[in-house]
């Protein structure tokens, strides 16, 4: 593992007399009492001050927090939803590819998970456990975007095993991220390989993305506001970052790829 990152800020502070440092008045005052002599001309000198004392003060570090990445790879794709039919169970998730687009996740009984992208017109199909399926999206004009709909049919029977809004079922998968609190401010965090482009549907590649999403809900927020990386790159060197309402941190992960790190 990369050593751990640690933002030290150096911070200017003024010297200020302590309660007891030397008052010129008190000392005009104090002429001709022990300790001091009087010159001609009846001036008071005082003997030479000491430095007045000042209070070491330590520069403030800046907070940081290692999250463990060990069993998160992939782990959310059986964790939010699902149908079961004579082939088993089917498992269904949302994803993110780094670019930002989003990908439904589809890991049916004793083969492979597939990922489709999400758009207008997108469609697949495949077969497990002696049956084939069919997955489409129901788009209507008169829904919201993220109202629209998926649905994975029998291709043989035309039945309908499971349907769900895109966003319901975004929302889902949100919440089955691994919390994480960035400067005070709640995220949900994803480990998982991302879409191999070149076969379709897709497969899972070999790069795996790290995905903080924020968790927050405000007015800035639709509660899909995502900040994507590519594990490799933070491996190979720590990445500063711009995170929800203009927060700044730095991103850093283990050379073997077990434990994020993440200073702010």
């Amino acid at each position: 593992m990369k050593p751990v990152l640690l933002l030290s800020i150096a911070l200017a502070v003024p010297v200020h007399a302590l309660p007891g440092a030397i008052d010129l008045d008190a000392l005009a005052a104090s002429a001709g009492e022990f300790g001091f002599s009087l010159p001609p001309g009846g001036i008071a000198v005082p003997p030479p001050p000491r430095p007045p004392a000042s209070a070491a003060i330590a520069a403030p570090v800046a907070a940081y927090q290692r999250v463990s990445l060990a069993g998160l790879l992939d782990r959310y794709w059986t964790e939010v939803d699902w149908f079961d039919d004579a082939a088993g169970r089917t498992y269904i998730s949302g994803t993110l590819d780094v670019d930002g687009s989003p990908w439904l996740v589809v890991a049916p009984c004793g083969r492979a998970p597939l990922m489709v992208k999400v758009e207008r017109g997108m469609s697949a199909s495949w077969a497990a456990g002696g049956h084939r399926y069919s997955l489409d999206l129901d788009v209507s004009i008169f829904r919201a975007r993220l109202n629209n709909l998926f649905e994975i049919k029998d291709a043989d029977s035309g039945a309908t095993l499971w349907r769900s809004r895109i966003g319901d079922l975004f929302r889902k998968t949100d919440a089955t991220g691994t919390a994480v609190s960035i400067a005070g401010r709640p995220y949900r965090l994803f480990l998982s390989r991302l879409p191999d482009v070149s076969v379709r549907p897709a497969g899972a590649s070999d790069r795996i993305g790290v995905c903080l999403i924020y968790d927050g809900a405000d007015a800035q927020s639709d509660g899909f506001e995502s900040y994507r990386f590519v594990l490799s790159d933070l491996e190979s060197s720590p990445r500063a970052v711009r995170l929800h309402g203009g927060d700044q941190a730095v991103l850093s992960v283990s050379s073997d790829g077990s434990e994020l790190t993440v200073s702010y």
